[in-house]
């Protein structure tokens, strides 16, 4: 059956008809129908009056438009500057209307805005002075100082040393008088711990004692700060109830995927989640620069103190906030090229400081939070204090400065904020799934040895033969060197071993339940109490070897076997580095009535203290 149309134009009345005409096209409506009916099929429409005059007008009318267009965007762009600074300038002002009504209206209600208020004020004023002057005040103040200082430093670091070391002793002397003898304890500890460091040296003779002088007097002053300190101490705990608060938003999310029932399977489906919900929020401060920021001025600290090199300093300062396998991440690109010494330095503070992430497992146990943030601060200078006397640095540093650095410094690939959460989600997945399946092997893993030894045990007739048991006797050396009351020595040294063959999560759910009551017979000082946190904040756990080796070794393969040529010695530095930190948490600690399983807000907690 063919077809063909016709068409046909016409004028009527000042318009414009085109008629379109079907002439073959046949359709059959009933099959009962007598040859079917036929029907010339025609479409017309009506061209409104004027067009074909209008096309002229219209033309014209898009001109215009266009050359409006494009004065606009001309004029934008000539004085796109002016008009983004009037625009800030009217948001900041309205900003800093509503900042001085609400300081007005309840200045406590409205500290964490202050708080952040000025951090963003005081980060502005660096980044003019920085942007403006710096190149001027580096090459007239900085460089000249610094040239003078290196070639006097053979003279001035006897004095700098000795006035380090003068400043220290008074400054203890000041709030430990009269010395108590578990603070002596503690120092004693201290000395044994670096004697320790030193027998197991790579290359004892070679030994280089600055940045292991400067190591030990950041920590010691970070102590003196936040155990000593009521501003110190407070801004501690202002710090992580912020956090927890901030951690607590994520049981919305489980609520909503788990249903209201979700806190009968608390740690599954609340405490696991919110490490999730961490480490998007991470992401995407990493996104803004914030966290490149905070860990760059960290790493600048450590450097110019200790005289690291730029690499090891940079992943040390982001141990404070990041995990173990997060931070080398950072330094990925120079990880092909760093000393041994380096290297080992890197695992070191992997296994000496703890993930940020673990913030609300620890919390969901029940420990002061303001314990785990100030123990990981102050293990990031003490791990590299002890890496360089367990593994000292015989080779020339590829990067000693932050300015060699900068051109192979991985930048920010995520295209917006949104993929930068995703992708912290992404990530906040993996280390889920590891802790969780690590804690469930582990758990059985404990019980099955503690059955084997009581089983071996009780064929002897001896009752209560459990690896905790064995353990409180092995390690109550270690925590006696510590400063821990000899009543408690046993239990921190069970707490040690728990740590060390298991996992730091069971460890401290075993410390939760002495507190409690829920074991007979056993319980703990609050002195004890706080040795053991800070004792038991780090990755020092057998199995995290595999972890640290695995994860290094997938980022630069080339390097495995020196990797695991160094791991279990990094491991005994990074749990002599958290044995200093508790060593200077005993010399510096005092009962003041707070404990370290107390004053962290609820999981559960919804009220917003600001």
């Amino acid at each position: 059956m063919g077809s063909k149309t016709g068409i046909a134009n016409t004028e009527e009345n000042g318009a414009v008809v085109i008629e379109m005409k079907d002439q073959s096209t046949n359709i059959n409506e009933d099959d009962d129908a007598d040859g079917g009916e036929s029907f010339k099929k025609s479409t017309s429409f009506v061209v409104a009056e004027g067009q074909g005059g209008d096309k002229k007008s219209d033309s014209a009318m898009k001109r215009k438009l266009r050359n409006m267009a494009m004065k606009l965007e001309m004029g934008y762009q000539k004085n796109k500057t002016v008009i983004w600074r009037v625009i800030y300038l009217i948001l900041a002002l309205a900003y800093f209307a509503y900042f001085i009504y609400v300081c007005w209206y309840d200045i406590m209600g409205a500290l964490a805005l202050v708080v952040m208020t000025a951090c963003v004020v005081v980060y502005l004023i660096y980044a003019f002075i920085r942007d403006h002057y710096g190149d001027s005040i580096y090459d007239d103040i900085c460089e000249p100082c610094g040239i003078a200082f290196q070639r006097s430093w053979f003279v001035l670091k006897w004095f700098v040393y000795l006035g380090l070391v003068a400043a220290v002793i008074i400054i203890l002397y000041i709030y430990t008088t009269p010395p108590k003898y578990e603070q002596l304890i503690s120092a004693f500890g201290m000395v044994v711990f670096i004697l320790i460091s030193i027998l197991l040296s790579k290359h004892p003779f070679d030994i280089k004692w600055r940045p292991v002088l400067w190591g030990l007097t950041l920590q010691i002053l970070c102590g003196l700060f936040i155990l000593t300190n009521q501003y110190g101490r407070g801004a501690f705990e202002w710090l992580a109830d912020q956090i927890i608060t901030l951690q607590n938003y994520a049981n919305y999310g489980s609520e909503f995927l788990f249903g209201e029932n979700y806190l009968d399977h608390q740690f599954a489906f609340q405490v696991l989640p919110i490490i999730i919900f961490y480490t998007a929020i991470v992401s995407i401060l990493y996104y803004y620069g914030v966290m490149q920021f905070l860990i760059s001025k960290l790493a600048w600290i450590l450097q110019v103190t200790m005289k690291t090199s730029a690499p090891e300093s940079l992943n040390a300062a982001a141990n404070i906030f990041i995990g173990n396998l997060e931070s080398p991440v950072m330094i990925r690109p120079f990880l092909i090229d760093m000393t041994k010494s380096e290297l080992f330095a890197v695992l070191t503070c992997g296994f000496a400081t703890i993930s940020g992430g673990l913030i609300a497992v620890y919390n969901h146990i029940g420990i002061n939070i303001s314990h785990i943030i100030s123990a990981s601060l102050m293990s990031a200078p003490a791990a590299l204090a002890i890496a360089k006397i367990m593994y000292p640095e015989t080779e020339r540093c590829k990067f000693k400065t932050q300015k060699e650095m900068d051109s192979k410094i991985p930048k920010v690939s995520d295209t917006n904020v949104i993929a930068a959460a995703s992708y912290g989600a992404i990530i906040g997945v993996s280390l889920v799934r590891a802790i969780a399946v690590c804690l469930m092997v582990f758990v059985g893993i404990l019980a099955f040895v503690n059955a084997v030894f009581m089983w071996i045990g009780e064929m002897a007739g001896f009752h209560g033969l459990t690896f905790e048991f064995m353990c409180s006797y092995l390690f109550m050396p270690l925590a006696w060197l510590m400063g821990t009351p000899w009543s408690d020595c046993r239990v921190v040294a069970e707490l040690i071993g728990i740590r060390a063959f298991v996992n730091e999560i069971l460890a401290f759910e075993y410390m939760k339940n002495i507190l409690d009551g829920n074991i007979d017979g056993v319980s703990l000082t609050p002195r004890g109490e706080v040795i053991a946190t800070y004792t038991l904040c780090g990755f020092t756990t057998i199995s995290d070897i595999g972890i640290m080796v695995g994860g290094l070794s997938a980022m630069v393969p080339q390097l495995r076997d020196d990797l695991s040529e160094m791991a279990v010695r990094a491991l005994i530095a990074g749990t002599l580095a958290n044995f200093m930190t508790a060593c200077t948490a005993g010399i510096l600690w005092e009962d003041v009535g707070v404990s370290a399983m107390n004053g962290s807000i609820p999981l559960n907690a919804t009220e917003v203290p600001w």
